[in-house]
């Protein structure tokens, strides 16, 4: 394919925390060493990239770098006083994330964007969903790696006071300034057909306008593993101690397996928070758990390599990576009934029920005691390993709907 020129747009691109900057490094760089010529415009965190790849900041307040209301008042105080940053500062100050909702005109006014602009063959949205210029609609193609409302209807879920439940729901808000955005995109990518079907349900968005593409993973350092002795070691990884990871089930599982009088350990890997540390004093299972916050990835290989059985509990996966990671590394994985992870795992894993900690305790005690079963799935692991693929693949299926979109197909 002949070289793009290609604008990809993100309100925020954080390398360390989240998909969405790991997201824009991979697909950026493998699309420049495919040749394109790529720009970034993103607002804060930037990504980290290949120094070859444009990089343009779009200026934003700063408001959610803190959660403090006096230091967001001084950043306030700060700024230039125009219609766009009092009605930032109004929306931040009663409770909505106003990130992605603002991007778009803070966009438009970027000068280097607006001497720029009719030059890209094609823009690329990574889950901002802001209001763009029609200059950019007609080029426009987004990756939606899940809709917010799951995470918004499990918070709520989990919360029981009033006052944080209409809080929850002001946060979200920015949800429904999405969802009329979305209907003027002319392509929507979507990491799996779980989160496909959401999209149209949540969005009201058309299925024949979703294309469905596994997002790409690079899976050179997570060689097969062949263990040796079996330990009824586990291993999840929960990445943010959210209410979607369902770390809680996981935990009550285990305790059951305890009481049940079998031996079992787990490693947590990820930001415990304060009320499952907690749950897991309460449960007296300091012994069994040990716990590693977010690792390099030697070290995240390292701990998947040492474990017998991994563990994906989560209420919700746009796709989960932490779980084509223990695939790949030829662990037998048991996973939640809900969203991508029963389509990634395939037969490489069992399927719990995500709300049921009795249910997944049966499914970790059946891998712990059959053993034919445990090398049966892992066999299935092996094989599973093979339907993923790198960011060059990746690249090359964005390539052909760049090309649908640049030559009216769409």
């Amino acid at each position: 394919m002949s070289s793009l020129k290609i604008a990809l747009l993100s309100y925020r691109s954080d390398p360390f925390s989240g998909g969405q900057g790991i997201y824009i490094k991979n697909i950026s760089e493998a699309l420049h060493n495919r040749g394109h010529e790529i720009t970034i415009f993103s607002g804060n965190p930037l990504p980290e990239v290949n120094k070859a790849i444009k990089v343009v900041r779009i200026e934003t307040p700063g408001f959610f770098e803190t959660f403090d209301s006096l230091e967001r008042l001084k950043i306030f105080t700060s700024l230039e006083k125009n219609r766009l940053n009092f009605m930032d500062f109004f929306e931040t100050f009663t409770g909505t994330f106003t990130e992605p909702v603002f991007f778009g005109e803070r966009l438009v006014k970027n000068k280097y964007f607006q001497e720029t602009v009719d030059e890209f063959d094609i823009f690329h949205d990574n889950q901002s969903i802001s209001s763009y210029p029609e200059t950019v609609l007609k080029k426009l193609v987004t990756t939606l790696h899940h809709p917010i409302h799951v995470d918004k209807e499990i918070d709520l879920t989990s919360e029981k006071s009033f006052l944080k439940r209409l809080s929850i729901k002001r946060w979200y808000s920015f949800l429904n300034f999405q969802k009329k955005n979305l209907k003027a995109v002319k392509k929507v990518i979507s990491p799996s057909m779980s989160s496909k079907n959401d999209i149209c349900r949540y969005f009201d968005y058309p299925s024949k306008n979703i294309s469905v593409i596994w997002n790409g993973i690079n899976l050179d350092d997570c060689k097969f593993h062949q263990r040796g002795s079996f330990n009824a070691n586990f291993v999840t990884i929960i990445s943010a101690d959210v209410p979607m990871k369902n770390l809680k089930t996981v935990l009550k599982a285990l305790y059951l397996l305890k009481q049940e009088g079998i031996n079992a350990k787990l490693t947590i890997v990820g930001d415990l928070r304060e009320d499952n540390n907690k749950l897991i004093d309460r449960l007296g299972l300091t012994k069994e758990i040990t716990y590693k916050s977010k690792l390099p990835r030697k070290q995240l290989i390292q701990s998947l390599n040492n474990a017998d059985i991994g563990i994906a509990p989560s209420k919700y996966e746009g796709f989960g990576f932490p779980l084509v990671e223990m695939i790949a590394t030829g662990l037998p994985v048991i996973v939640s009934d809900k969203a991508s992870l029963p389509e990634l795992a395939g037969n490489a894993g069992l399927i719990f029920n995500s709300s049921d900690s009795n249910d997944l305790k049966e499914k970790m005690k059946e891998l712990i005691e059959n053993a034919a079963l445990r090398n049966k799935v892992t066999e299935n692991s092996k094989l599973r390993r093979d339907d993923f693929f790198g960011w060059d693949e990746y690249a090359k299926k964005l390539e052909d709907l760049y090309k649908e979109i640049i030559s009216g197909n769409i």
